[in-house]
């Protein structure tokens, strides 16, 4: 009830505190000097940002036919430059900032940025929140730079100060700092070659090299690694990229193997959490990750290989490169967990000679349509239905991996509303301009989208109509004798006698119907209704008092075109 209230609260409230996203600055982005000083009452420290919202726990949300799928890898997130794109507290008056919507497809949100002298990246609380009540985890990252790009290793060896009674007083801090905003842990990004030798204004001397100073570096940093790991509480995890070895260089192994187990560790001696493999591998380096693993008495799922999906970078490349995806399963197991590096190719890719630009959003406004649809075909595959292989092509990760959802109980409520808008809507009227606030996201479908059934139908956030707040759930199909189902919440409640289903329809609405199906698999379906504007159409729901219900859906018979926009969809106790 206490989250219902707050999302009101937001969604009716036009006053807003408009301000610009701080890209490099606190309490986002702190150098290393600033973390050695940093406590909760200095002015490195926002209140503001501390997210109180817990981590929900949520269950695998199967569709018919992915029941011997696998379940237990995860999918961690890593959008390129998160810093640029959602430093921010307060509502932005812009709609086309970055967004991101499917959260029962990840485990994991990195807040992956950073530059030579921004080397801690601390994730906004407005992500965090929503990230959490999703039941997925946010990690902060430590980035110390390519020595190219003005990486030092006096940066590094700052971070790795000991104290006399050989504690790391900055681990210390990253712990408190995790503690304090309310996130979960780090991601250590160390790409700093430390043997390299740099003058006065930290330029590179070229042919020089420093060994000596590159293996003690690299030895201290795998036993602050260990000490980070070991002190972080709970819950919190710590994990390392694959790129520095132990002397001191970086050679990313793009596998699991003898130069970095070290940074992942035994199972009785961890150094990490888990470890973010770099992304030159194939099929027999995947394998190979899985059986060192196995051979450290580590889970595979401990090991996140990594897929570059830039396609300015000779990587994965997001559509157009679909054969490693394979790479990853055997017998329909993930043989490791995933991790998806720059999946904000839908923003700010402005394309190249070879891939044109899939929305190029951050320039683009009237590009909303396409910004959501390459991240839902990012999991849906080419033919954005995740009910749905695709036979060829781009399948999606959704093809692979089941998604998992919060348990939505009683009072269900939700408009439908991403965190953006082209428009400030109150009750289908305009009342102000356009609009971003990740606070202000409600429950969004389970599966965007499924499509079961023979006939064809187009499942999107409209952002030109709403009910409340900036967006809709349009659903349209041309008219056809053929029927399909879309399931859209995986729930878990049991309503009374007096529970109450109530819709704000507009649009071309006949033939469709709002279903809800029980643990049984028995189907409850509540009839919608043409209307020009806005109305709301109440149902009482007596039928399904003591039933558990795990699934909300809409059905379409066959008939009539369908053009219809849902603005509301609330179910009371």
């Amino acid at each position: 009830m206490k989250r219902i209230a707050l999302l009101l609260g937001l969604l009716l409230s036009p006053q807003w505190l408009w301000a610009d996203i701080q890209a490099n600055q606190p309490p986002f982005a702190l150098s290393v000097q600033q973390l050695s000083t940093w406590s909760a009452d200095s002015p490195l420290a926002d209140a503001d940002n501390r997210s109180t919202q817990p981590v929900l726990p949520r269950r695998v949300a199967l569709l018919s036919g992915q029941e011997d799928w696998d379940n237990q890898a995860r999918v961690l997130y890593a959008p390129d430059g998160m810093n640029n794109f959602a430093n921010y507290l307060h509502t932005q008056d812009r709609f086309n900032l970055y967004n991101f919507t499917h959260w029962s497809q990840i485990h994991l949100l990195n807040w992956f940025a950073g530059t030579a002298d921004h080397n801690v990246q601390i994730p906004a609380r407005p992500w965090v929140d929503i990230a959490h009540q999703n039941g997925v985890k946010v990690l902060g990252s430590v980035f110390l730079a390519v020595a190219q790009w003005g990486g030092s290793a006096d940066t590094a060896e700052a971070l790795l100060v000991k104290d006399q009674q050989g504690n790391f007083p900055l681990a210390d801090k990253l712990i408190q700092i995790a503690g304090y905003y309310g996130f979960d842990g780090w991601l250590i990004n160390q790409e700093t070659d430390l043997t390299a030798v740099k003058d006065a204004s930290n330029h590179l001397l070229e042919g020089q090299s420093d060994p000596e100073r590159g293996q003690r570096l690299a030895a201290r940093m795998l036993e602050f690694l260990h000490y980070l790991t070991a002190k972080a509480p709970q819950g919190m995890e710590i994990h390392w990229y694959d790129a520095m070895v132990a002397s001191g260089e970086v050679r990313w192994q793009n596998r699991l193997n003898k130069e970095n187990t070290q940074y992942l560790g035994s199972a009785d001696n961890p150094a990490s959490d888990a470890i973010f493999i770099n992304y030159w591998w194939d099929q027999k380096m995947v394998r190979a990750s899985y059986q060192q693993a196995l051979a450290l008495g580590r889970s595979p799922y401990a090991v996140f290989t990594g897929a570059d999906l830039w396609p300015d970078r000779n990587a994965q490349r997001a559509f157009s490169r679909h054969q490693w995806l394979d790479w990853l399963f055997a017998d329909k197991q993930a043989l490791t967990s995933i991790a998806l590096f720059a999946p904000n190719v839908n923003f700010n890719f402005s394309g190249n000679a070879h891939t044109p630009a899939f929305a190029d959003f951050e320039k683009q406004p009237g590009q909303w349509r396409a910004f959501y649809a390459t991240e839902t075909r990012l999991f849906a595959g080419d033919d954005l239905n995740l009910a749905k292989v695709d036979s060829a092509g781009w399948k999606g990760l959704g093809a692979y991996l089941p998604a998992h959802a919060v348990a939505l109980g009683l009072p269900f409520m939700t408009h439908f509303n991403t965190g953006q808008g082209l428009h400030w809507w109150q009750q289908g009227e305009k009342t102000g301009g356009s609009w971003t606030q990740m606070a202000n996201q409600e429950p969004l479908p389970t599966w965007q989208f499924a499509l079961v059934g023979e006939r064809a139908a187009e499942l999107f956030f409209d952002f030109e109509t709403a009910y409340q707040g900036g967006s809709s759930l349009a659903l349209v199909s041309p008219q056809s004798a053929k029927t399909a189902q879309a399931p859209l919440y995986a729930v878990d409640f049991i309503p009374s006698a007096d529970s109450q289903l109530k819709l704000m329809v507009k649009g071309k609405a006949r033939g469709v119907s709002l279903y809800f199906l029980d643990e049984q698999g028995r189907g409850y379906d509540y009839g919608l209704q043409d209307t020009d504007q806005w109305q709301a159409q109440t149902f009482s729901l007596s039928a399904l008092a003591g039933k558990s219900i795990k699934r909300i859906g809409l059905q379409l018979a066959g008939g009539e075109a369908v053009d219809l926009r849902l603005g509301l969809l609330e179910v009371t106790p």
